[in-house]
């Protein structure tokens, strides 16, 4: 007897679903691209309970006549290719006619659509992959789907997914890309029926990214001129030197209209910035670049948000060369031309501890331990107690210190000693359960992207545990009114942006409070590495007896040495 069957067409498009559908973002992203496909010059979006009660898309398009609308749910139905030649050259958002049949297989869907041509539209109403009716309806030309109770014939996909404000969070990203993306299209993104964004089209780029992004994104980037050359043109947005993310969030890459996830246009508009941001951080970017469909391949995954190259290397060079004429152009501001040391002032932290707040209306006062005499007895092999008997030789190019121990000769890290020091002292107040807290005289601002607003409402425990107090005062607005005593103010914007983006890439780590606290004293003490020569001499030995008093003085927190030592015997057998 054979064991090989079909399946069944229902089970098949949930298979696809499971492809095509990770998300509620996801749904929105499939029927707003057929939208624009279809021609749309007006889409309105609304959703509920992060689109997990209802999506509802609507555009002005051209619309189906009945036999191709329910031809539509059928597996591999599609207007948009004929050949396989075509995949070649892909000019269209959709082109695998996956995304209907997937969708109309974990949902209560509902298909209204009308031509120019008929008076009357059609109505297709599917429930679980199973069509219920089809029958006239009175409307505008155009098309509007209902999709409801996303994922209720598989119910354990629903379990996967994050709370209502993450899916919404992940749907009003994608909306703004596709928005932005597009500037003759008007789009309208209401959840529960209010109103979240409202960008008309045929607005210069900058002012939709304005109305779409905010208006501080806005102030930060400037328009860049249109660079075209063998078939390729670049135009879009630009953030000015100096103005740098810790992710790639606002690093928006878009090519024939299609916002992509490319390595190649990353690495492109990062390595132009290379001298102007600090290292391991990324610029903010709208670079929209038109080219040949048949140089790209948007064929790679089925969510088709990668894209490669026919030659990365061309693609790569024509971005490098038209960022760079416009970055050199506006070193004119006082901007400086070669590397930037850093942009960003240092973390500075009283070593080893901080005393408590003593008056809650008062900012705290950071107060050094007082020092331990370098005379005093000890014992190497106590890792609380203070090795003495160093004596300091020599500072070598800032970073380093000789010193002469009483068994040889040893060189000290200085900034790796200081972020061990201040990793440690972070941690200890965390386990303590009691962080010391500074608040502020003139609280700070905080104005977030949708999915960092909802890691924040997430994580709020998390946070204020660690020494933060916040008042929430607007959609995605935060006022700031307390912050960690080893945190800088001038740096606590910054950071708190980087910690919620590092919170929303490893949302796992970030559920357990060891490894969470673990992640927030490393990124507390990325900006905080001091040089050699930010300390007095009598500083530097105060910096080595609490490095000595650290439970792991030979390293920093990301493992490198701290110190390396040789004893005479190592010096007898190099001299031997």
């Amino acid at each position: 007897m054979s064991i090989i069957r079909l399946l069944a067409p229902n089970v098949a498009n949930q298979i696809a679903a499971g492809e095509v559908v990770e998300r509620p973002a996801a749904v929105v992203k499939e029927l707003l691209e057929n939208s624009l496909d279809a021609g749309a010059t007006r889409v309105v979006i609304d959703f509920s309970r992060g689109g997990k009660a209802f999506i509802i898309i609507e555009d002005d398009g051209k619309g189906m006549i009945p036999e191709d609308a329910l031809l539509s749910l059928e597996r591999h139905a599609t207007s948009k290719i004929n050949a396989a030649a075509d995949l070649d050259r892909i000019s269209t958002f959709g082109f695998r006619g996956e995304a209907l049949p997937s969708i109309a297989s974990v949902a209560r869907f509902t298909l209204q659509t009308r031509v120019k041509e008929a008076a009357n539209g059609t109505e297709i109403s599917v429930n679980g992959g199973k069509i219920i009716h089809q029958r006239d309806h009175g409307m505008a030309v155009g098309t509007r789907i209902e999709v409801a109770n996303l994922f209720h014939p598989v119910p354990a996909r629903l379990k996967f997914l994050k709370s209502d404000e993450t899916e919404a969070a992940h749907i009003i990203r994608l909306v703004r890309l596709y928005a932005v993306s597009h500037p003759t299209v008007g789009f309208l993104l209401r959840e529960d029926g209010r109103e979240i964004f409202r960008s008309p089209g045929n607005v210069p780029v900058l002012e939709r990214v304005r109305a779409i992004w905010g208006r501080q994104v806005a102030d930060e980037v400037s328009l860049m001129p249109v660079f075209e050359r063998s078939g390729m043109r670049l135009s879009g947005l630009l953030g000015k030197p100096g103005v740098s993310r810790g992710t790639r969030q606002d690093l928006v890459t878009v090519v024939n209209g299609r916002p992509v996830d490319s390595r190649t246009l990353a690495f492109a508009l990062t390595e132009s910035y290379h001298t102007l941001i600090p290292k391991g951080r990324y610029p903010l970017a709208f670079a929209f670049l038109e080219i040949d469909p048949a140089w790209v391949d948007v064929n790679v995954h089925p969510a088709k948000r990668e894209v490669r190259f026919r030659d990365e290397a061309r693609v790569r060079g024509f971005i490098i060369e038209s960022v760079l004429s416009v970055l050199r152009s506006n070193v004119g501001d006082g901007l400086p031309t070669q590397t930037v040391p850093s942009l960003v002032p240092s973390i500075s932290v009283a070593m080893p501890a901080v005393a408590p707040i003593s008056n809650p209306g008062v900012p705290s006062q950071s107060i050094p331990t007082p020092p331990v005499p370098v005379s005093a007895a000890t014992s190497p092999s106590s890792p609380t107690s203070v090795r003495l008997g160093w004596r300091l030789l020599a500072r070598v190019r800032e970073e380093r210190a000789v010193f002469e121990t009483p068994t040889g000769l040893a060189i000290l890290d200085i900034g790796a000693a200081h972020q061990r020091i201040l990793y440690e002292s972070i941690l200890k107040q965390f386990s303590d359960g009691a962080p010391v807290s500074q608040p502020l005289l003139l609280p700070l601002s905080l104005e977030l992207e949708p999915l960092p607003a909802a890691v924040l409402k997430e994580r709020m425990a998390l946070l204020v545990a660690a020494g933060f107090s916040f008042e929430e005062y607007g959609r995605n607005f935060w006022r700031i009114e307390a912050l960690p005593a080893w945190l800088n103010p001038a740096e606590a914007l910054s950071f708190l942006r980087d910690v919620l983006a590092e919170m929303a890439r490893r949302e796992g780590d970030f559920g357990r409070p060891a490894l969470a606290y673990d992640s927030l004293a490393q990124l507390a003490i990325q900006k905080a590495r001091r040089k050699g020569d930010a300390f007095s001499d009598a500083e530097l030995m105060e910096l080595l007896q609490a490095l000595f008093k650290t439970s792991q003085p030979s390293s920093d927190p990301r493992g490198r040495r701290t110190y390396i030592e040789w004893t005479d015997a190592d010096l007898g057998r190099r001299f031997g």
